[in-house]
């Protein structure tokens, strides 16, 4: 029994930090900022501790465009038109708070 749960860990822990992000994810299609980006938020992290955020996403746009992806669940965008706009002007449904 312990080698058939540690099987089934395993094989969890490679659908959550490898197949979803890099199949199944609804992000997987935008490009990432860089390598690690898709499978763990610990480079966003770095760079922020680094104070070095804002130009290396500046640089990320610059390379790869208007929407990238910088962690598992984080994507910047940098366009008003085509992105910002759609996001904070879209007629969705904010709070009250907004």
């Amino acid at each position: 029994i312990p080698l058939l749960s540690l099987s089934l860990l395993l094989l969890g822990a490679l659908y959550k930090y490898i197949l979803h992000p890099l199949f199944l994810s609804p992000l997987r299609h935008i490009p990432a900022a860089h390598p690690t980006a898709p499978f763990s938020p610990l480079w966003s992290y770095w760079i922020r501790q680094q104070r070095r955020e804002n130009a290396t996403i500046r640089a990320a746009h610059e390379r790869l465009g208007p929407v990238v992806r910088l962690g598992p669940r984080e994507v910047s965008v940098n366009c008003v038109k085509g992105g910002l706009s759609k996001v904070y002007a879209g007629g969705m449904e904010k709070g009250e708070w907004y």
